[in-house]
């Protein structure tokens, strides 16, 4: 009975469950529980595939990790093509409308200040790495959370 993850069965494990949660993103589910299905079903895929490994909680928070880090991938690569097809100014106007829906549901009055830190463009830099490094660190969590719950659950299944 293994006690390591086997990367080159965990890669097209996570893969698989990336793009089941891409699909219940897109049908409508929260990005975040999207992503803490994906990093279960990604252990469920990885014990299918190697039915003798002994997985640990851990073992199954890195598989998530994967699951997570795979996923910021995918976005981060759509983000790009869609810069790489769309003007500077296109992009700003997109999010800016985008934040400007979401400020007008938003009770917060701090709101306002974002907006017009946002109209810089400096403001509006810095806004878009923050964002994508939170967005990493979210996917990495929930898949990871996601994973560990996974691994814990189907190992509690397997005792006698």
């Amino acid at each position: 009975m293994s006690s390591a993850l086997e990367w080159h069965h965990a890669l097209p494990s996570a893969g698989i469950a990336l793009l089941a949660a891409i699909l219940l993103i897109v049908i409508g589910m929260p990005a975040g529980l999207g992503m803490l299905a994906a990093g279960f079903l990604s252990v469920v895929l990885y014990r299918r595939r190697c039915p003798a490994t002994y997985l640990t909680a851990g073992m199954g928070a890195r598989l998530g990790a994967l699951t997570g880090a795979l996923g910021f991938g995918v976005l981060a690569a759509i983000l790009a093509l869609w810069t790489a097809v769309r003007s500077g100014k296109e992009i700003h106007d997109a999010l800016l409308n985008y934040i400007q829906q979401y400020a007008a549901r938003s009770s917060d009055p701090h709101m306002q200040q974002v907006m017009e830190i946002f109209n810089t463009p400096e403001g509006f830099t810095f806004i878009m790495i923050l964002t994508l490094i939170m967005t990493l660190i979210a996917f990495t969590i929930f898949s990871s959370l996601g994973g560990a719950v996974g691994a814990f659950l189907l190992h509690r299944k397997d005792r006698p």
